[in-house]
């Protein structure tokens, strides 16, 4: 390859990926195609093709792990107790429905709890660098 041509692929290249760490922010609820069992996520985060994410769910522990509770169940029409996942995960977009679930939002109370669990993920990119 020429030096002129690798500038110009150098060049490119950090267009591309320049911000693609960020991503765009997301506050939204969404359920899972196959193999959420009906469980809602909450999106934070769109980078690239995937969702960041926390899950919610009723059970105080999922799959041997000590889950967070919130205050208020962010579903409208549910008045049980609802419970964060202590790490978010990363999916691809279409592992998730395309319309998110309406009416559902995160009280104020739970936001700071949201917040650490977001706090989380990051480390752990950076730890990966």
């Amino acid at each position: 390859m020429t030096d002129k041509r690798q500038i110009k692929q150098a060049k490119s290249n950090k267009r591309k990926t320049a911000g693609s760490n960020e991503g765009s922010p997301r506050d939204e609820f969404r359920k899972r195609r196959k193999g959420g069992s009906g469980h809602p996520e909450y999106i934070y985060r769109k980078v690239g093709n995937n969702f960041e994410f926390i899950g919610i769910t009723h059970s105080p522990i999922s799959r041997g792990v000590k889950n967070i509770k919130l205050d208020k169940n962010p579903d409208p029409t549910d008045e049980s107790d609802a419970y964060i996942k202590p790490t978010p995960e990363k999916r691809s977009t279409s592992e998730f429905h395309k319309k998110p679930l309406k009416g559902w939002r995160i009280a104020d109370s739970d936001k700071p709890k949201i917040e650490e669990v977001k706090a989380k993920g990051q480390k752990k990119k950076s730890d990966n660098n």
